[in-house]
């Protein structure tokens, strides 16, 4: 029976349930006490890289959080190689896990592109990373966010219409990913796309022993990446994610990983990775560097109240307490009840009292934010 409680799935395991408990923190107890998921992503950093190096400024939802994790991560690349992808990307674990479902249910061929095909559309995912990266800074704002299958998986249920997009990517990679290998790695993800740059300066890499080597294709099968690995002497690929499946199932063993020129041993490798990674991650857990939100979403370093900040995810009680606006004030003008529960969310009150705005429309965040407004302008 194959052993699943590898180092490789141990860590794919540990990091999504980690972003699971996160996302599930932020939905329940909101931006006043949880950070938003964007704040763990490391992509973030990229994302925001242009407006930090010309405004001193990050973009909304991203802090040094990103900016350490990117740090990690470019770091463990230059030493392994994409072992982010192989080792610690959330979708990549279930991309995986999805086609290995699929295999238990009697899909043993992958559906792949024709190579021809393939081997350009490979380049589509760095397209997109420098698209991303313009018009992030040109308009200031993760403009991915919306389009981005992992941000919606990470918010399942909630901002439907706002990641429409997000929604229907997810929905058609889950499905896919139960006939295909890595569909999302190989061709779209933007920050792969980014690790495969790092990659090509990585001394990482996996010799094929040409004299041992019997053409068997194990090598080839197990990748998840997709690789042509069985016809070349030194696998040098900028979509290699590291896993050391091909090194690991090879019957002579005729594929060996190093980096810096020395050998790694396939067994403590995945020990390896994860040492290097959680590590100095724990050290910054412990410091002041490490931020993942500011004190307040509504007020800003120079005190002054951002209206266009309040989130749905705050609640009546924070609101009032930081705004100073009187609950007086949202009973006239948005018909809140006496005993309104202050507790409440923003985007919960409306479905909870069955309020409507002027448009007939549920009352919403939107109608907060004029109250707040028009107060503010008239004191």
């Amino acid at each position: 029976m194959r052993n699943i409680f590898t180092p490789r799935r141990i860590s794919q395991a540990i990091v999504l349930a980690v972003v699971l408990f996160l996302t599930v923190s932020h939905m329940k107890y909101g931006i006043e006490k949880a950070a938003p998921i964007d704040a763990y992503c490391p992509f973030g950093a990229v994302e925001s890289l242009l407006t930090y190096l010309t405004t001193g400024e990050y973009l909304k939802r991203i802090y040094t959080s990103s900016f350490i994790l990117f740090g990690l991560v470019v770091g463990l690349t230059i030493l392994f190689g994409r072992v982010f992808c192989g080792f610690l990307c959330p979708l990549g674990a279930i991309q995986e896990w999805l086609r290995a479902l699929g295999r238990k249910l009697g899909i043993k061929k992958d559906l792949e592109l024709p190579k021809q095909i393939d081997k350009y559309a490979r380049y589509l995912k760095y397209v997109i990373l420098f698209a991303i990266i313009y018009f992030s800074y040109q308009v200031g704002d993760l403009v991915f966010r919306a389009y981005d299958p992992f941000n919606a998986l990470m918010h399942l249920g909630q901002e439907f219409e706002e990641k429409v997009f997000g929604y229907a990517a997810l929905a058609i990679l889950l499905v896919v990913s139960i006939f295909s290998k890595n569909i999302w790695c190989r061709y779209f993800c933007p920050l792969g796309a980014v690790l495969g740059i790092v990659r090509k300066l990585s001394p990482f890499k996996i010799h094929r022993n040409v004299s041992t080597c019997v053409g068997c294709g194990k090598c080839d099968k197990v990748c998840p990446a997709g690789l042509d690995i069985a016809n070349v002497s030194e696998v040098n690929s900028a979509d290699c994610i590291s896993c050391l499946g091909c090194v690991k199932n090879c019957p002579k063993s005729s594929l060996k990983a190093t980096t810096f020129g020395k050998e790694i041993s396939k067994k403590n490798f995945g020990w390896m990775v994860m040492l290097a990674f959680f590590i100095p991650l724990g050290v910054f857990l412990l410091t002041p560097l490490w931020q993942t939100r500011e004190l307040s979403n509504i007020i800003d370093s120079k005190g002054e109240i951002n209206v266009i900040d309040i989130k749905g995810s705050n609640t009546l009680k924070y609101l009032l307490e930081t705004t100073k606006v009187p609950l007086s004030e949202f009973q006239q003008k948005l018909g809140l009840p006496k005993n309104v529960d202050t507790a409440l969310k923003l985007k919960e009150i409306g479905l909870t009292y069955n309020l409507k705005n002027k448009e007939g429309a549920v009352l919403e965040t939107e109608d907060f934010r004029a109250v707040i407004d028009e107060y503010l302008k008239d004191k």
